[in-house]
């Protein structure tokens, strides 16, 4: 179903990327809920803010490198 996606290494590098974007996305909404839960002293364990920068971080990195791969000749 996917095969022209995944044909390519920039489609591979895309996928990466898309996946990274949406772990990004889900680490956001737990950070977002995080800052605006009801019992402020309620301390949970899971580090959105960290998980959303290095999800973020991948998601650029992989982005370029599928763009770079995409336009090279």
């Amino acid at each position: 179903m996917i095969e022209w996606l995944t044909a390519s290494d920039a489609g591979h590098w895309t996928v990466w990327a898309a996946a990274a974007v949406t772990v990004a996305a889900i680490a956001w909404l737990g950070d977002w809920r995080r800052a605006r839960r009801a019992a402020p002293d309620a301390v949970g364990c899971m580090p959105w803010t960290a998980v959303f920068m290095a999800a973020l971080l991948v998601a650029v990195v992989t982005g370029a490198l599928a763009v770079l791969t995409w336009m090279s000749p």
